[in-house]
């Protein structure tokens, strides 16, 4: 099976959404994923909504939406979402139960076999890698649960870790990172 992923954190609506959206919009355009998973959707604001919408309507790309918001007092500000044009089988979701982070997965049906999509944001990138290392192991158990015969799994997402934490190190014994790959988010230099 061949498809095209891509994934961006949308920062909500920080950073002049309204001015952004647009170039995401045209990026999308260029790049044309056949799937793209979206950290930090505002739900205020449609962010997602929006995206999908405006693919269709302006790009001919008409992508099917799932959203899954984080949980607490977050549960109304953000979210994780995944805009694909393949059919939908099966959302589910996964509570990490920590700071209302939490995993989104949608089975798809590609080229008549099934795929696993799912997107996660992982606390943030500063401080020790304790409490990701935990929500890998989490993750990883979650997607062990659900993985039948023949189903190939994509995960994407912010993970808010570089690749000698050992976070990184436990996905990578069980998934091919994208971060060795040249067209793969290059780190930022220095500390801000």
């Amino acid at each position: 099976m061949t498809f095209r992923v891509a994934t961006l954190n949308l920062e909500q609506d920080h950073k002049r959404w309204s001015e952004r959206r647009t170039l995401i919009l045209e990026q999308l355009g260029q790049i044309r994923p056949d799937i793209l998973t979206l950290n930090e959707v505002c739900l205020p604001h449609q962010t997602g909504r929006w995206l999908q919408q405006n693919a269709c309507d302006r790009l001919g790309l008409p992508y099917r939406l799932v959203q899954q918001s984080k949980t607490n007092h977050l549960a109304t500000v953000e979210g994780e979402a995944i805009l694909t044009r393949y059919p939908i089988l099966e959302t589910a979701n996964f509570d990490y139960q920590t700071q209302g982070m939490v995993a989104q997965v949608a089975r798809l049906e590609v080229e008549n076999q099934l795929l696993d999509v799912y997107v996660t944001h992982l606390y943030r990138s500063r401080g020790e890698d304790t409490l990701r290392l935990y929500q890998v192991q989490q993750l990883l158990a979650w997607i062990e649960s659900r993985q039948g015969d023949g189903v190939a799994a994509v995960v994407s997402g912010d993970f808010n870790a570089t690749m000698e934490m050992p976070s990184a190190q436990l996905m990578a014994q069980r998934f091919r990172p994208s971060q060795l790959e040249p067209t793969a988010f290059t780190p930022l230099q220095g500390e801000d």
